[in-house]
Parts: structure tokens; sequence; C-alpha cells
């Protein structure tokens, strides 16, 4: 059920373009989090997955909420940005999570160069 009211908030034509983003997503962010962080492979993919899933339905609450019109993107640069910064922090949290050891800072850098990489993915995608 829930699946079905998620197909009918997103679109049951963009549904399938945005499965498939969300996979190179999470490809990408564990190819980043393997080369800036800790070269483990299973575990660069684990914590990138779990930070797309809870990014992901952040997501979800975004389209409900705070749907807005690409094609006056200028105009609403901040509407994009806001979330942007929100999914750094969240997925630097989850990074977290996974990599104690690691300093703040770094951790911090890499969620913003993952998700700036899954941002531009993602215009592809549109």
């Amino acid at each position: 059920m829930f699946g079905n009211i998620v197909l009918d908030v997103i679109g049951p034509l963009s549904a399938p373009p945005m499965i498939y983003f969300e996979i190179v997503a999470v490809i990408l962010e564990a190819v980043i989090i393997y080369f800036l962080l800790v070269k483990e492979a299973v575990k660069a993919f684990v914590a990138s997955f779990t930070a797309n899933l809870v990014t992901g339905l952040l997501n979800i609450v975004y389209l409900i909420f705070f749907w807005i019109d690409v094609s006056t993107y200028p105009r609403n640069i901040l509407v994009m940005a806001v979330p942007l910064l929100i999914n750094i922090l969240v997925e630097a949290g989850i990074l977290r999570l996974f990599y104690k050891t690691m300093s703040t800072k770094k951790i911090l850098k890499v969620s913003a160069i993952m998700n700036i990489a899954s941002y531009a993915l993602l215009i592809f995608f549109i």
C-alpha cells in the first residue's frame, strides 16, 4: 500500500527512472566513500545504501510538501539548495555512525562531495 502511495505522489511514469537514479547514486556514492574514507568496499556500499535510503525518504517528503516547477529553476535555487544542505548533514550523520574513527570535518567533506555528485547526476535524469 505504501508503495502505491509513493508511486502516486511521484508519478507512475517517473518512478522507474527515479529508481534507476537511486541505484546509480548508491553506486556512485559508494565509490566516493571507498576512495575518500576507507578502502572497504562492502562497508562503503552499506553506508551509501543506508544514507541514500534515509535521504530518499526525506526527498519524498520534499516532493510532497515543497513541490517546485523545474522550469522556474533560477527563481527557486534556494528551494533546491536547502534540501541539498539538509541531505549533506543527514548523510554526514549516517556516515559518522559507520566511520567513528574519522574526523567530523573529513566526513562532512565526503558527504558534500557525494551529494553534489548525486545532484549533478540528477540533472541527467530530469
